[in-house]
């Protein structure tokens, strides 16, 4: 069905790519259509609260019949000059209006009574851009039925969600496959947008297109070329013919003196007037067709080597060979000529567009589709560089708008890219497909959401950073995953992303901030690095951690920072959940501790700062580096049994910066010496009776000899020399030194005697 083939005259059928055409901004005054004393045909993009008008001189007892189709509901309203003067100034209808209907396909009619301006105004009061298309018509009779040709047409304006996006691209050659399965039409008695012949059944599948001329004078003209199949619906006979009409001014104006081809310049009656047009037979007689029946309608144009521009007519009845009827040459000066889609208007008013088309036969005239199965395919040819492709129309609209001739009765069934089924029912004006997809980009870290427009089956190349730095050292995004459509997951990335339909890409991003973690026991460091926002870190030193060598760590605090500042707070437990929602650095407080061993014969006390103090006679502690330990060792240690130690040295106070093994060996023995006399006696030079001393081992104690005179007697000691090696208990003893005693009593009495004597004899002597 369509081009299942993907070949077609010779050329590939392919979708272009995207860079085949150029987007453009669509204004929100485009009005696209042309305008008559009587009749006014538009497409007009209304944003949301805005409004569209025209206006006419009418007089009584005739209507205003209208029809109206959008995308949206909108309002028409029927108003008098001032009426209008005054919603225009102030956006109310202050003084009310004539006529009001809503909808978003509205035919129908305003009867006027009194002759006058009447005003049509077109409302868009929803809530999202409106396109509209109308005809408005002053006439002497009422209608609530519009015909319109029916088919494909590319505007160059497509549909997204609720948005239109605008684009325009330039081609040499047109294609229009046309499929005839069923077809039985005739023409109406009437007809309110054409002209008629009652009964006749034939109709037209029409190729209608714009070739723009850029002349080297720096005019730009344009005109409607037509390749067009007339079919005999009773009869299955067919005929071939090309027109071209000037559409540079309101009226087509055609010099032919500067036409030249196979065929000739006319004149005929439209619904604007007396206008010329150029025209060929290309099958001049009626041949006759079997349905199903296929043929293929070809515009193709350039310039001459010359500098004229020119329009090439044919057609194929085999979809491989194209028979050329007619090569027309334009005979003015131009640098370039080609045939366009824009979402833009021609001199006339009407749209730069292309149209694959069935209407009525000929001469602006309607018919009536009692029974249609048929399928038309619309193509394009692209240029250089793209070796000459054909694809279908990038966007279909199911009605035509510059095809002067319509039909009633045709309802349009978008079947493929640029392929559509027609058949008979009620008109459907409305955007039918395209194959352009937008894909939309949303970029959390940025907060940005980007839509660009691609054709279908494209590969997009997504190629996110897979880390954006925020704070270098602090703060990052680390790219997760893209999410397709909200619902697929994909992590690889680069991706190459083919495109089958309307795309979103969500792109994940997991936020990451850095832990920085000084510990000096290095248990902690390896868990210094990137983590997730929100995720949690347990810092979990041990109380004490053994370094080795007697020397350890104490754990005191964590204090964490806010990466940066001088803002931190302190934990004091070594298990702590840490929330990451910020750049942390952790510092780690130990105390660095030596192992102290002290051993001593005598019990000692170690006093360390910021401790209590610790005594015995082994001693194995822990000191803070650097703290001040003072070792207290008593002078005199009393052992037992008179013997007594004495430390020769003095407390020590030593800054601990490394382990300490410390043995106190400076002691030296005291043995008890006790002496205990009657008389006073020399002991080491001091006389004393009674003495009680400690003597260190090996000292000599020496009591001289000594003798007293007691009770009439000397006693006498002899003296003692001693090493002192032991606990020493002396008493000394006295003893009767005869000797002396002797001689002193020998001595008394002969002093007695000799006194005795002397008295005597002095006594002697008196007498």
């Amino acid at each position: 069905m369509g081009y299942a083939t993907n070949e077609l005259l010779g050329y590939v059928i392919k979708i272009p790519p995207v860079t085949m055409f150029k987007f453009v901004g669509l204004s929100p005054y485009t009005s696209l259509g042309y305008f008559d004393n009587n009749i006014t045909s538009d497409i007009v993009l209304l944003l949301p609260g805005w409004y569209h008008y025209d206006y006419w001189n009418v007089s009584g007892g005739y209507y205003i019949d209208f029809g109206v189709w959008s995308n949206s509901s909108v309002t028409l309203y029927v108003l008098t000059r001032q009426q209008f003067n005054n919603y225009s100034s102030t956006g109310k209808f202050l003084s009310g209006y004539l006529y009001s209907v809503s909808g978003s396909n509205i035919t129908g009619y305003y009867y006027v009574n009194e002759a006058g301006t009447y005003y049509v105004v077109i409302l868009n009061n929803g809530g999202s851009t409106a396109l509209v298309y109308y005809i408005i018509m002053v006439t002497k009779s009422q209608s609530n039925q519009w015909a319109n040709p029916m088919g494909i047409s590319d505007y160059g304006i497509m549909k997204m969600g609720n948005e239109y996006l605008a684009y325009s691209y330039k081609t040499d050659e047109f294609v229009g496959e046309a499929t005839i399965y069923n077809a039985l039409t005739q023409e109406p008695n009437s007809c309110l947008t054409g002209f008629v012949e009652p009964g006749n059944d034939w109709f037209s599948v029409q190729l209608n297109t714009i070739l723009i001329v850029n002349a080297t004078n720096g005019n730009t003209q344009y005109y409607w070329l037509q390749d067009i199949l007339h079919f005999n619906s009773q009869g299955n006979q067919f005929q071939i013919l090309d027109n071209i009409w000037n559409h540079t001014s309101g009226v087509s104006i055609l010099n032919s003196a500067l036409i030249n081809g196979n065929g000739a310049v006319s004149t005929t009656k439209t619904v604007v007037g007396s206008e010329q047009y150029y025209g060929d037979l290309g099958i001049e007689q009626p041949e006759s067709a079997t349905l199903p029946f296929t043929i293929y309608l070809v515009i193709k144009t350039g310039l001459s080597s010359n500098g004229y521009p020119w329009a090439a007519f044919g057609y194929s009845l085999n979809g491989q060979t194209t028979t050329w009827y007619d090569n027309v040459t334009i005979k003015i000066r131009a640098m370039s000529a080609y045939m366009e889609v824009a979402p833009t208007d021609d001199g006339r008013g009407l749209p730069i567009d292309a149209e694959l088309v069935i209407a009525g036969p000929w001469n602006s005239e309607c018919t009536v589709a009692n029974s249609l199965n048929a399928s038309l395919g619309l193509y394009f040819a692209w240029p250089y560089p793209y070796n000459y492709y054909l694809s279908p129309v990038p966007s279909m609209w199911s009605f035509g708008s510059d095809t002067a001739e319509m039909i009633y009765n045709a309802h349009v069934v978008p079947i493929n890219y640029g392929y559509v089924n027609i058949v008979n029912g009620p008109e459907n004006l409305a955007f039918l497909t395209t194959y352009f997809i937008p894909l939309t980009i949303t970029n959390p870290i940025n907060e940005s959401t980007i839509t660009n427009v691609y054709t279908v089956n494209s590969t997009v190349m997504l190629s996110e950073p897979n880390i954006v730095l925020l704070t270098p050292g602090e703060s990052r995004y680390v790219f997760t995953d893209y999410v397709i459509n909200s619902s697929y997951v994909v992590t690889t990335n680069p991706l190459n992303l083919v495109l089958q339909g309307p795309t979103n890409v969500y792109i994940n991003y997991t936020l990451q901030y850095m832990l920085t973690i000084n510990d000096l026991s290095g248990l902690l460091n390896d868990k210094s690095g990137w983590y997730n926002y929100d995720s949690v870190v347990a810092l979990n030193e041990p109380a004490i951690y053994y370094l080795g060598n007697e020397t350890r760590l104490v754990f005191n605090s964590y204090y964490i920072y806010l990466t940066g500042t001088n803002f931190y707070h302190v934990v004091t437990v070594n298990v702590t959940n840490l929330l990451i929602d910020n750049p942390y650095t952790v510092i780690v407080n130990w105390t660095k501790q030596y192992q102290v061993n002290v051993n001593s014969p005598v019990p000692v006390i170690i006093s360390l700062s910021g401790l209590q103090n610790i005594s015995g006679y082994s001693i194995v502690t822990w000191a803070n580096e650097s703290s001040v330990l003072i070792i207290l060792v008593p002078k005199y240690y009393v052992l037992s049994n008179g013997t007594r130690l004495v430390y020769l040295g003095s407390n020590e106070t030593i800054i601990a910066d490394s382990p300490l093994n410390i043995t106190l060996s400076d002691f030296k023995h005291q043995y008890l010496v006790v002496v205990h006399s009657e008389y006073p006696v020399s002991i080491n030079g001091t006389y004393t009776t009674n003495t009680t001393e400690w003597l260190y081992s090996g000292e000599v104690l020496m009591i001289r000899p000594g003798t007293v005179f007691s009770d009439g007697v000397f006693l006498s000691e002899p003296g003692l020399v001693i090493t002192v090696n032991r606990p020493v208990s002396i008493t000394v003893v006295w003893h009767v030194n005869y000797a002396p005693t002797v001689i002193m009593y020998a001595v008394m009495i002969a002093v007695i005697y000799a006194l005795t004597m002397l008295i005597i004899r002095r006594r002697h002597g008196k007498h």
